[in-house]
């Protein structure tokens, strides 16, 4: 069994042990063993307990939940290996060479931060990395504009790669992502003002920012069952929204004019389009769900609740 003195495990979990459970051993039997694992429980119900691993555990414990963004944070900064492996409990290991896949990681030192290739439950291909950022204007014309805006633009793009098998990329998500440790310092880590959604484009967008690149590994796989964030409800929809609003204020000044005005007329139009579409029971098709959001881009989207 491959062993990996310079690595450590950095997760988080919420009521999700034993599905946490399976990503670890998953790990120890298709990759080997870590030097530890840092899990921080972010207020489970039932508070996580974990045993029956060979790899040496450390967890710590949130009695309030503080999200993903600074739970994963929590965990990045107890690490003490150079390296460190950021992984969504929902990842289960696949047959393969992550000792390669791993080592071609190390041998570039201003590679920050790397993702994997991704599958479904159902063994369809799922996105690990992004590989254009749409303009904040054009996001604020609606999903559909936006797919168009971005199918165009990746068609004219061309692969970038590092290495052999690692391709640069603006962002690569965190679903499974590789750390340099030194680099993930350099910066501060997460920025705690995300809950999750966008928290990792906002990384990477500093870390390239400060020098250091992003990639993703063509040869190596992982399964990811909420591969596409098609978990989570109306929280989760809110949080899309407001993670986005946060990042392009953030990373582009003129987009504050402008971007919360468009989002509100946005969310009043498609309000108005849904009054027009009858017996339409998901929540989120609801035109009253759509008024409340036109006025959460004014006033802010709450952060992990409903208003």
């Amino acid at each position: 069994m491959s062993v990996y003195p310079d690595l450590t495990i950095a997760t988080t979990l919420h009521n999700n042990l034993d599905r946490w459970m399976e990503m670890a051993s998953s790990f120890e039997r298709e990759a080997g063993l870590p030097a530890e694992i840092v899990a921080v429980d972010d207020a489970s119900a039932i508070p996580a307990v974990i045993s029956g691993l060979q790899s040496p555990v450390r967890i710590f414990r949130n009695e309030t939940a503080r999200g993903f963004c600074a739970a994963s944070d929590q965990a990045l900064r107890e690490v003490k290996t150079p390296f460190a492996f950021l992984l969504d409990a929902d990842i289960t290991f696949l047959p393969g060479d992550f000792r390669a896949a791993f080592d071609s990681f190390k041998s570039v030192p201003q590679l920050a931060w790397s993702n994997f290739q991704q599958i479904s439950a159902a063994g369809t291909p799922g996105s690990s990395c992004e590989n254009v950022i749409a303009p904040a204007w054009i996001y604020a014309l609606g999903n559909q504009i936006t797919g168009r805006w971005l199918n165009r633009a990746q068609r004219r793009l061309h692969p970038r790669p590092i290495n052999d098998r690692i391709e640069n990329v603006p962002i690569a998500h965190s679903s499974s992502a590789l750390v340099r440790m030194n680099a993930l310092r350099e910066i501060d880590g997460f920025d705690l003002r995300y809950w999750q959604c966008q928290s990792d484009n906002d990384l990477c967008l500093r870390l390239t920012q400060a020098g250091w690149l992003a990639g993703v590994d063509r040869l190596y796989t992982v399964r990811h069952d909420g591969v596409g964030g098609r978990t989570g409800g109306l929280r989760r929809i809110y949080d899309l929204y407001r993670g986005k609003l946060l990042f392009y204020e953030t990373h582009d000044h003129n987009s504050r004019l402008y971007l919360r005005l468009f989002l509100a007329l946005r969310h009043l139009l498609e309000a108005l389009a849904l009054l027009f579409r009858h017996g339409e029971s998901k929540d989120h098709l609801r035109p009253s769900f759509r008024l409340q959001l036109a006025l959460c881009a004014v006033r802010g989207y709450p952060r992990n609740a409903s208003p």
